[in-house]
């Protein structure tokens, strides 16, 4: 009676060729992948602004990109605008309020600051920079 007889396992030419292509193919799905996974992640340019008709002020803080673009980071970046100009310049701001404006490219962020710049400086407003907040 004859047993069974498991296949030949592959002599040391085939394991080397076997292990090269799978190898091979592993360099190139990770060179597919790989400009995928160094993509910059998505931005949103933002300014915050509060205007005070009384005084005939407006608090403007220069654009800048954030690294996020929920509608979280934007309130808790107006948060932080709202706490800057209630300290430096005695204003009552609320903290809850929308005061950034988010923007999908750093183009159009910087047209629409100009804009409002421009309206303000129109109807007579003293236009203060909050700077760094």
């Amino acid at each position: 009676m004859t047993g069974y007889r498991p296949p030949a396992r592959p002599t040391g030419m085939c394991r080397r060729r076997c292990l090269m292509t799978f190898a091979g193919a592993g360099m190139g799905m990770l060179a597919v992948v790989t400009p995928f996974a160094r993509a910059a992640p998505p931005t949103q340019s933002v300014w915050c602004s509060a205007s005070d008709p009384a005084s005939q002020r407006l608090f403007i803080s220069h654009p800048y990109q954030l690294p996020m673009t929920s509608r979280m980071a934007l309130y808790a970046y107006g948060g932080r605008f709202a706490r800057t100009v209630n300290l430096r310049f005695g204003m009552h701001l609320v903290l809850e309020g929308a005061y950034c404006h988010g923007f999908s490219t750093p183009h159009r962020a910087a047209t629409a600051h100009a804009d409002l710049i421009g309206r303000q400086a129109a109807r007579d407003f003293q236009i203060i920079s909050v700077g760094i907040f």
